[in-house]
C-alpha cells in the first residue's frame, strides 16, 4: 500500500506544479482586448467569402457552358444525315475467272509463260467489263 500512497502523492504534486485545469477561452473578453485584429480577421473573412461566391459562379457558368456544347454536339451527330449516291448502273458480279490458287499453280507449272496463257485465258472468257448495263442486257446475263 505504500506505494500506492506515493503514486498519489507525486500525482498531487504534479497536479499542483502543472495547472491541469482546462483553460476556458473566453471570445467577448479577446474581441474587447484585441478590437484591431478582430476587425482584420473580420474583413479577411468577408473577402474570402466573396471570392467563394464569385468562383462558384463561374464553376456553374463554365459547366453550363460545356453541357450545352457536348448537347449540340450530339444532337449534330444524330440529326446529320450522309448525302446519299444517285443511284448508278447496275452491275453484274460475274464469277471469278482467275483466283491466287490458280494463278500460283499455274506459274509453278510452267513459270511466267504459264501464268502469262492463265491471264490471256482469264481475260478471252471473260472480255472486257463495261461500266453499266441496261435491264435487258442484265436479264440476258443472268438467263444465260
Amino acid at each position: 500500500m505504500s506505494e500506492h500512497k506515493d503514486e498519489k502523492r507525486l500525482d498531487d504534486a504534479l497536479r499542483d506544479a502543472i495547472n491541469t485545469t482546462r483553460p476556458e477561452f473566453d471570445a467577448e473578453d479577446w474581441k474587447r482586448k484585441h478590437a484591431a485584429e478582430y476587425q482584420t480577421l473580420v474583413s479577411r473573412g468577408e473577402g474570402a467569402a466573396g471570392r467563394v461566391a464569385g468562383g462558384r459562379v463561374r464553376l456553374v457558368v463554365g459547366g453550363l457552358a460545356v453541357a450545352a456544347v457536348i448537347l449540340v454536339g450530339v444532337s449534330v451527330l444524330l440529326i446529320w444525315v450522309p448525302g446519299r449516291e444517285e443511284p448508278g448502273p447496275v452491275r453484274v458480279a460475274r464469277p471469278a475467272v482467275v483466283s491466287m490458287m490458280s494463278l500460283h499453280v499455274a506459274y509453278r507449272e510452267g513459270g511466267q509463260e504459264g501464268l502469262e496463257a492463265q491471264l490471256d485465258k482469264a481475260l478471252k472468257d471473260s472480255g472486257p467489263r463495261p461500266d453499266g448495263l441496261s435491264m435487258e442486257r442484265l436479264l440476258a446475263e443472268l438467263g444465260s
